[in-house]
């Protein structure tokens, strides 16, 4: 690197290095807009808004996704030049956001119904594994109704649930903080009857959700579950013409329901939301208001939300993460 910014480039890779952050995307395009400084603003003495765009609307050879990510390094570099105390321009969040950003399915309760008795119904084989049709139908209704995250479903373990009490201890997360989630009573009494039939079905295992030859579901499994009871749930929709539905879903489904909700009862949503953060794992209550930009159109004019000031909470984080 040889631009004005390429040692405060490495001493930001450096950063985040230490962090425990990895620095490989961040470095591939920050080395690209290092030699955009060198060939087309060598005078450049600071990050400001004019270079920042110009090096986003300069042509590069990269796939769809090169502009969005190269806004995310940008972006996050020019946060860090503000913090060591220098001047720079640091480029809007939704900036570094592509317009064909995938949004989520928020499923319909039909829909939701639908996939449900799709789970129930369904005794074929999927992924090699013969026990899917007895695991699938709580797996998913919990991914709903806990709003948990898909990753947190499959690494459950066996000493993590209590039926009885209907509580779940929450241990492998995102944030690496545990917490506790309540199951209803339909759910508890589900997991219930679940559990007495794992014990004549599977080999010994800490998995609460186990495959057959007792290990965890792999992201691709679940993926492949999710699309196939979808289609299931869906008879007279071509595959290719279904919204994309993904394990992820229900937990947006999940969020969005529960807002809903505390609407139509004419809730304080600003006093809600720290109860559905805590319930969610998020760790920063952004992450949390985002999901109210997914309640149904009906709603946008409720005395619940201020927009003015929701709009000061959007998240710095991907939805996908949350």
């Amino acid at each position: 690197m040889n631009s004005i910014f390429a040692n405060d480039i490495k001493e930001f890779l450096s950063f985040r290095n230490e962090l425990g952050q990895s620095e490989y995307s961040f470095k591939t395009y920050l080395k690209i807009f290092d030699e955009y400084v060198c060939e087309c603003v060598p005078n450049a003495r600071q990050l400001t808004q004019g270079l920042v765009i110009g090096w986003l609307k300069f042509s590069h050879d990269e796939g769809s996704r090169g502009v969005p990510n190269r806004a995310l390094a940008v972006r996050a570099f020019g946060k860090y030049l503000t913090a060591m105390g220098k001047t720079a321009y640091i480029l809007p969040y939704k900036y570094s956001t592509t317009s064909k950003t995938f949004v989520p399915t928020i499923l319909t309760p039909d829909e939701i119904s639908a996939f449900f008795k799709a789970t129930d119904e369904t005794k074929k084989w999927h992924c090699g594994d013969r026990f899917t049709p007895s695991v699938a139908p709580v797996l998913f209704r919990l991914l709903y109704t806990c709003g948990l995250r898909p990753t947190e479903v499959r690494e459950l373990g066996v000493n993590e649930v209590n039926s009885i009490t209907g509580e779940i201890l929450v241990k492998h997360n995102k944030n690496k903080k545990e917490r506790i989630v309540v199951m209803s009573d339909d759910m508890a009494q589900m997991c219930q009857q679940y559990e007495e039939k794992r014990k004549s079905l599977f080999v010994r295992t800490d998995y609460y959700f186990p495959r057959v030859d007792g290990t965890m579901h792999t992201v691709q499994q679940l993926t492949h579950l999710c699309r196939k009871y979808w289609q299931l749930a869906n008879p007279d929709t071509p595959k290719e013409k279904l919204p994309r539905l993904r394990a992820y879903d229900f937990r947006h489904a999940f969020a969005s329901s529960v807002l809903q909700k505390w609407l139509d009862e004419k809730k304080d949503l600003y006093t809600m939301l720290p109860y559905l953060r805590a319930y969610l794992g998020h760790e920063h209550i952004e992450e949390t208001a985002y999901y109210i930009h997914l309640i149904p159109e009906r709603l946008l004019q409720s005395p619940g939300i201020n927009w003015d000031e929701l709009d000061l909470l959007m998240p710095e984080v991907s939805v996908w993460e949350n």
